[in-house]
């Protein structure tokens, strides 16, 4: 006859280990059990990578078109002539109409964009080797203009002389035909340049101190 006493104590061993598997199981699920298992942890974000970022402009300027040049010319209706010398990327500039206007400028060439301004005007261009084309305000009037490389003896002057203790200033514009247009201004008066004969002249008797401009002296402040 089957004794009841195993049977007891096998029914006894599989009810707590049943109660020992639920009771883990119970513990994993919770999150505020010490010790228990985390859940499974999020996935972390995709990162985005930055987009390429372009890189900073050259602060280099261009290079000079030419690197010594002089261009002299007119506009359209020859109502003022403007002679340009430039070299190292530095420019000056005079314009005039040999009669009262006149203008004294300095600049500079960046690449091929020519800037020149002075107390009475402004000139900007665009250069290559044998011309310049742009435009020339002097006050409130404008004119386009265009000229061309001028070989020596063509090119830009500027003469000095003191006469009877007055200081004179000359300029003169020298075109390739060999024509020249100049004034002299004199306390604060302007009457027409004298002849510029082999780069040398005299105004009322007295030498003039004459110089041919390469783009590198200051003329604004004369």
């Amino acid at each position: 006859m089957w004794s009841r006493g195993p049977l007891f104590t096998l029914l006894a061993v599989v009810a707590l280990g049943t109660g020992l598997l639920l009771s883990d199981a119970y513990q994993a699920r919770s999150p505020d059990t010490p010790g228990a298992a985390p859940a499974a942890a999020a996935a972390p974000a995709a990162t985005t990578a930055p987009p390429p970022t372009a890189p900073p402009p050259s602060s280099t300027p261009p290079v000079p078109v030419v690197d010594q040049a002089v261009w002299a010319g007119r506009s359209p209706g020859r109502e003022v002539t403007v002679a340009i010398a430039t070299k190292a990327g530095r420019a000056v500039a005079y314009v005039c109409d040999g009669r009262s206007i006149e203008a004294w400028l300095d600049g500079t060439l960046t690449g091929d964009r020519l800037e020149l301004a002075g107390p009475a005007g402004r000139v900007t261009g665009t250069a290559t080797r044998g011309a310049v084309t742009g435009e020339i305000t002097v006050g409130d009037r404008r004119w386009t203009f265009d000229a061309r490389a001028a070989g020596t003896p063509a090119g830009l002057y500027e003469g000095r002389a003191d006469v009877r203790g007055t200081a004179n200033r000359i300029g003169w514009i020298v075109l390739p035909d060999g024509t020249q247009v100049g004034l002299t201004r004199s306390a604060g008066t302007v009457r027409p340049a004298p002849p510029l004969v082999s780069g040398a002249a005299d105004l009322d008797g007295v030498p003039v101190t004459v110089r041919a401009l390469t783009g590198t002296e200051p003329v604004t402040t004369g």
